[in-house]
C-alpha cells in the first residue's frame, strides 16, 4: 500500500534496531545475537477483527517493519520444521508441480538462500507460526533440516497482510488461489480494508473476486488445484457454464476420469471447461433435392418436425416462386379435396 512504500527506507532503520527480546531460543546463525523466549502473543479471535482498534495504516506500517527484518537477515534462526504450522489462513492450494520442483531442487542443491518469516503460535507452545515461506518449510521439512527464519510477534491482521502482500509482490499465487485466500478471511470475520490490503487490491477488484470465488464449488476449485495460466475471463466462463448445468453428474465423470487425476493443473482446468461445454443439439431436419425432368435441380426441400421449407433456386427463380405462390390456394384446395376422397 502508498504508507508503506514511502517509508521503506526508515522502517528498515528502524528494523536493524529493533529490540532482539522479540526473538525466540533457536540454533542460530553463528552472529546473531542471543536469542530470549519471546513476549505471549494475545491471540486474537478472528471473529473480533473489527474490535482491535488498530487503523489499517499501523497493520500495513508493522506489516513492512517484518518484511525488512527478514530483508536485512538480521537475527536469524533455525527452527526444525516440526515446530512449524501454517497459516490459520491458507493461501495455496496443494501442488507440487513443475514450479515446486524447481525451487525443491534449488533448495536440495544450495540450500535455503532466503530465511522464512513466523510468529510464536497463540495457541501451541514451542510451535511457530507461518508468515509467509510455506513451500520453502514444506520442501526443508521433506530434505529433514531445519529452517531457517525470523520470528515476529505478529496479530491475526498483520500476518496476513504480510502473507498476501509477499505472495502479490512475487506473483506466486494464481487468481483462483487468490480468490480463496480473500474468502477465507472474509469467512473468519477479517474486514474488507484488511484483505484489500493484503491483496493490495481495490474495492471493486475484490468485490469482483469474491463474487466469482463464491460462484465455483470448492470441490471443483481443489479439485482442479490452482491453474496459473487461467486468469479470471477463463474462471468466469467455468462459472457460467457451472451455472448452466442442472447436476453434478459430468463434473464428477470428469473429476473420476484417471487421465484428469494423471493431468497438470492447467490441464485439468481444461478437462472440467470442455467437460461442461454445452451439448450441441443434433439436427433433425432432412433435406431433399427437387429437379425437372431434364434432370436440371428446381428447389430445395428442408423438412424438419414442424415445417417444410421449399427454397427455389434455378435462374429466373423469382419468376418460378412467383408461379408457385400463386398457385398455392389452388394446390391446398386440391389438398383438401384429395384428402376428403381418402378419409
Amino acid at each position: 500500500m502508498g504508507e508503506g512504500d514511502v517509508s521503506r527506507k526508515d522502517t528498515l532503520k528502524a528494523m536493524l534496531t529493533r529490540r532482539s527480546d522479540e526473538l525466540p531460543h533457536g540454533n542460530s546463525e553463528p552472529t546473531p545475537p542471543t536469542p530470549q523466549p519471546p513476549h505471549p502473543v494475545p491471540h486474537v479471535q478472528s471473529g473480533a477483527v473489527g474490535a482491535m482498534g488498530r487503523s489499517l495504516g499501523q497493520i500495513a506500517s508493522a506489516a513492512e517493519r517484518a518484511k525488512a527484518l527478514v530483508a536485512s537477515g538480521a537475527a536469524v534462526v533455525e527452527i526444525p520444521a516440526d515446530k512449524l504450522a501454517g497459516s490459520f489462513a491458507p493461501d495455496r492450494l496443494d501442488d507440487e508441480g513443475a514450479d515446486f520442483m524447481v525451487l525443491y531442487q534449488a533448495i536440495k542443491e544450495s540450500g535455503q538462500k532466503s530465511p522464512i518469516l513466523v510468529r510464536p503460535h497463540p495457541d501451541k507452545p514451542d510451535t511457530y507460526q507461518i508468515a509467509y515461506g510455506h513451500r520453502r518449510a514444506k520442501i526443508l521439512a521433506k530434505l529433514g533440516r531445519p529452517v531457517r527464519a525470523v520470528v515476529q510477534n505478529l496479530t491475526n491482521e498483520e500476518l496476513v497482510v504480510i502473507q498476501g502482500q509477499e505472495n502479490s509482490a512475487r506473483k506466486d499465487l494464481s487468481y483462483i488461489e487468490r480468490g480463496l485466500f480473500a474468502l477465507t478471511l472474509e469467512e473468519q470475520g477479517f474486514d474488507r480494508t484488511v484483505i484489500m490490503s493484503a491483496l493490495s487490491m481495490e474495492k471493486t477488484q475484490l468485490s469482483r473476486l469474491l463474487s466469482l470465488t463464491k460462484s465455483i464449488p470448492r470441490s471443483v476449485i481443489t479439485a482442479i488445484g490452482p491453474a496459473p495460466k487461467a486468469g479470471r475471463p477463463r474462471w468466469n466462463a467455468l462459472a457460467e457454464r457451472l451455472a448452466a448445468q442442472k447436476g453434478q453428474s459430468r463434473i464428477d465423470a470428469a473429476v473420476n476420469d484417471p487421465k484428469f487425476l494423471e493431468a497438470d493443473t492447467d490441464q485439468r482446468f481444461v478437462r472440467v471447461f470442455n467437460a461442461l461445454a454445452p451439448k450441441k443439439t443434433a439436427s433433425t431436419s432432412k433435406r431433399s433435392v427437387v429437379t425437372a425432368a431434364s434432370g436440371q435441380k428446381i428447389a430445395t426441400v428442408e423438412r424438419t418436425p414442424k415445417s417444410v421449407a421449399v427454397v427455389v433456386d434455378i435462374e429466373g427463380s423469382m419468376e418460378f416462386g412467383e408461379f408457385v405462390a400463386a398457385r398455392l390456394p389452388d394446390l391446398y384446395q386440391q389438398f383438401e379435396t384429395e384428402k376428403e376422397k381418402t378419409d
